[in-house]
């Protein structure tokens, strides 16, 4: 049995620290883009309501050129032995199409739907590199270690989080062009980074040239439902918690989110070092089990000061698993193969899920959106057991033999 210094040998860091930079500079961009927005587009005379539309069909356009463009990285691997030339194509058009958005602005030209127009032009090149940069952490390190991988991710991107409001105040005080031009840079400088540990070529054996395998839809549409429920359980736990910790709880002014935020995205790496002792065991399945019965607690409202602060350290617990846990998950789900695919779809539906969860949830009927919740982290938890189940799901092997 391998030792545990020699399994942390398996993980390619220098990588995983390269993907989680161009994370952050993807925040930073998305962070900047929302700032600016609204009134780069007021300015063109177009109203909230469009703005608010615009990023609807944003949205809807990452729901289908996330997968196809997972696709194209899949077969780029199958024919190339690497996802770097999409990645790199990626990064240029956003990097050019961001930059650009400012300028367009500022020139106020006749033709009205130019501005628009840059900005689909910059979320659809945003989808073309998202998704093969993050199958890069099939490359990153051995199946057993890809939870240990995914919690470096999971905490700079905790962290990130944690200080949007201030990058957002930052950026606000620059102005339009000096920030979209900081944003382009930091996302060239991350992924120059990532291109020092890209993975060396591997190109296909003369025998596996013709022998892709078929689309496995049944872990496309696990992917899929999964995606759709975590996105909303986890949305509904997260309001109910934020309703007991927030701003006025226990009676004082204080909020006591930003410090289990922040507990959150320092557990990550701890919680993803036991996670390798008991991997064996569904982790994932039980701390979905763990968040369903924790937001019933919740929905409940007993008013122990002891229960909640139990609640709280139990969901930080959970959640991390569940953070470091999905990605894995889907990478066992969908073969390496089609890992693109996969992934593509996780993030289309949960950005999908997220932008209808306010026309579908009510504010005002907690009832039926508090027993939603319950049921899809149930449903969510059902999903993470499946593999564990005795017909177990295919082994991910190697992503290309």
């Amino acid at each position: 049995m391998a030792t545990t210094s020699t399994k942390s040998m398996g993980v390619v860091w220098g990588r995983v620290l390269a993907i989680a930079a161009v994370q952050s500079a993807l925040t930073v961009m998305w962070v900047t883009y929302n700032a600016y927005l609204g009134d780069l587009l007021g300015g063109w005379g177009f109203s909230e309501a469009f703005t608010a539309k615009l990023v609807t069909f944003e949205v809807v356009l990452a729901l289908l050129m996330e997968p196809i463009f997972g696709i194209l990285s899949d077969k780029q691997q199958q024919a190339l032995g690497s996802r770097g030339p999409l990645i790199t194509l990626g990064v240029i058009l956003s990097a050019a199409t961001f930059v650009l958005f400012p300028i367009v602005a500022l020139l106020q030209l006749p033709f009205t739907w130019v501005l628009p127009g840059v900005a689909i032009a910059w979320a659809l090149a945003m989808t073309i590199f998202r998704t093969p940069i993050y199958v890069l952490l099939l490359k990153s390190a051995p199946k057993s270690e890809l939870p240990l991988a995914v919690s470096v991710l999971m905490m700079a991107g905790g962290l990130m989080g944690l200080i949007k409001g201030n990058i957002k105040e930052i950026i606000l005080g620059w102005g339009p062009l000096p920030a979209f031009l900081v944003g382009s840079i930091t996302l060239l400088a991350a992924s120059t980074f990532l291109k020092f540990f890209m993975p060396p070529l591997q190109p296909p054996a003369e025998d596996q040239e013709h022998s892709t395998p078929p689309i496995p839809w049944d872990g496309i549409v696990r992917t899929a439902l999964i995606s759709l429920v975590l996105a909303w359980g986890t949305k509904i736990f997260m309001g109910n918690l934020s309703g007991v910790f927030g701003a006025g709880a226990f009676g004082s002014d204080a909020n006591w989110m930003p410090l289990l935020n922040l507990l959150l995205a320092l557990a990550a790496i701890p919680i993803a070092m036991l996670w390798r002792r008991w991997r064996d065991y569904p982790l994932l399945a039980i701390a979905l089990s763990s968040l369903s019965l924790m937001l019933i607690i919740l929905l409940a409202s007993p008013g122990l000061a002891w229960l909640y602060i139990f609640v709280a350290g139990l969901w930080i617990c959970a959640f991390a698993t569940v953070r470091n846990g999905t990605l894995p998950y889907i990478f066992a789900t969908v073969p390496g193969r089609w890992a693109g695919f996969g992934i593509g779809i996780y993030f289309g539906v949960s950005g999908i899920a997220n932008r209808l969860f306010p026309s579908i949830f009510s504010p005002e009927n907690q009832a039926f959106q508090g027993i939603a919740g319950v049921c899809a982290l149930a449903i969510a938890a059902g999903l993470a057991l499946l593999p564990f189940l005795p017909k177990q799901s295919e082994d991910l092997g190697n992503e290309i033999k």
